[in-house]
């Protein structure tokens, strides 16, 4: 299997490459947020020391002609020369006490005149640290050069004063923060990675259960069934979906089997009389009378053949194609008077009384198969019921379906014959016995000929008693 094709590493990407810009953003965020606050802290220090320093300056000594401005009328050059500079009271136990050299790395200072001459300088300051340059607008600007953060400010009269210290520290403990948060982000991914991959393949878990089942049915184990144990899940309700399917499937081969069983017997049976009878008249000489005898059992039996081929030949059409075709408004009422009318001579046969209570009941149907199952139902009624007694026939609206009914007086239905009464080739006489004619597969078409107009055909039946079948078909409003 293609790895890049499978569903389980298509998540696990998906999954790994979100997880890693989260580490990755938190990682990146906490860096610059410490580093932000870090400096923060740094330039907090530094301006402590340098208003300490501003405090100093003011206060303290020094000569003042380096504290103002030079008069107008004196050059720069010739600015006086009566000895260097003295510096403020830069000595003082509250100014050295904030620039300790005993620190692992200590502030330094540094103090130029107006005219950039040194006035000052802390022990611990670097060597060759250049007087700031830009703007002199009394604001404090913070800088970072060769590995020093330094904050410096410009005074009124023009001085210059610079405190500062190395971030050699501040920079090893960022560094020792960004490898912590490296192996956090990465003790995170592989951890959510793993829970990742325990999720995806439990969630895909009823996927291979259904390939692995589907396979085996598909080599013909036809028992087979998906276990799921997660039946409420998408993936569980369709494993009950498909072995639900499966087992249709395996209810329709068994019946198809049956079906073809059952036809082969009915079938063999006139093909071996026509041929039994066919090898009688050629065995010897006969008479005329022995030939039509011999000629009319053969057609009795092509008969059969030909009726039990017609019902095989219809069941296949309505399995194909159902009542596509055809279909138009009419009243069941109507079909059913019609075939009342067409049985009467039959029912009179056995001097029995069809009694009718037909109401109506408008439809949408095949008019042509629905007067067939009235038709199967009459004659059943009529071929079961003993003779003299009353088979009742009604139409009606009932529960937003036209309903028909047939009832008779015959014998009655066991129980246990019930639920397969309309399975094909099904007969109630274990037997067998063909003296009332028929394959076992009238019911089995109105049956299926009901259901194919989206309705039901039913029986209601008790030993003795006799039977009712009723009929129901969506109702069409007028």
């Amino acid at each position: 299997m293609n790895i890049r094709k499978s569903i389980r590493w298509r998540i696990q990407s998906w999954h790994a490459m979100l997880l890693l810009a989260m580490c990755a953003g938190f990682g990146v965020t906490a860096y610059r947020l410490e580093k932000t606050n870090a400096l923060h802290r740094a330039d907090q220090d530094l301006e402590i020391r340098l208003s300490a320093l501003t405090s100093a300056l003011s206060q303290g000594g020094g000569r003042p002609d380096d504290r103002r401005p030079p008069p107008d009328d004196l050059p720069p050059e010739e600015e006086p020369r009566d000895g260097p500079p003295q510096p403020p009271g830069f000595g003082s136990s509250a100014v050295t006490g904030l620039f300790d050299s005993g620190e692992a790395e200590p502030f330094y200072y540094q103090v130029w005149t107006r005219r950039g001459t040194l006035l000052d300088r802390s022990s611990t300051a670097p060597d060759d640290i250049p007087l700031p340059g830009g703007s002199k607008d009394l604001e404090k600007s913070a800088s970072v050069r060769n590995g020093f953060r330094e904050l410096h400010l410009f005074t009124p009269p023009g001085e210059c004063l610079l405190v500062g210290r190395a971030t050699a520290g501040m920079e090893r403990e960022l560094r020792d923060l960004a490898w912590k948060l490296t192996g956090i982000g990465m003790a995170v991914l592989a951890f959510g990675l793993a829970v990742g991959w325990w999720i995806a393949t439990r969630a895909l878990q009823p996927v291979s259960q259904i390939s692995e089942a589907a396979t085996r049915i598909a080599a013909g184990n036809l028992k087979e069934r998906i276990r799921t144990s997660e039946t409420e899940s998408e993936l569980g309700q369709l494993g009950s979906l498909l072995n639900n399917t499966f087992q249709r499937l395996d209810t329709a081969f068994e019946e198809q089997a049956r079906f073809t069983s059952d036809a082969a017997h009915e079938l063999r049976t006139p093909v071996s009389i026509i041929l039994a009878q066919s090898q009688l008249s050629l065995g010897k000489e006969r008479g005329a009378a022995e030939y039509r005898e011999t000629i009319e059992i053969s057609q009795r039996a092509a008969k059969r053949m030909h009726a039990l081929i017609e019902s095989l030949l219809q069941l296949s059409v309505i399995d194909a194609s159902g009542t596509e075709r055809n279909l138009q408004s009419a009243d069941l009422r109507d079909i059913t008077a019609e075939q009342i009318t067409l049985m009467g001579t039959l029912a009179a046969e056995k001097n029995m009384a069809l009694v009718s209570d037909l109401n109506p009941a408008a439809c949408t149907v095949n008019p042509e198969q629905i007067g067939q199952i009235v038709v199967n139902l009459l004659t059943n009624a009529v071929k079961f019921s003993p003779p003299g007694s009353e088979i009742k026939i009604s139409t009606r609206i009932g529960n937003s379906s036209a309903v028909l009914t047939v009832s008779d007086n015959g014998p009655g239905i066991p129980d246990h014959h019930l639920p397969h009464l309309f399975e094909r080739f099904y007969r109630v006489d274990a037997s067998r016995n063909r003296a009332t004619g028929g394959a076992g597969l009238g019911l089995a078409i109105c049956k299926r000929i009901a259901e194919a107009h989206g309705g039901n055909l039913t029986v209601e039946s008790h030993e003795g008693k006799g039977s009712s079948f009723t009929l129901t078909i969506p109702h069409k409003e007028s």
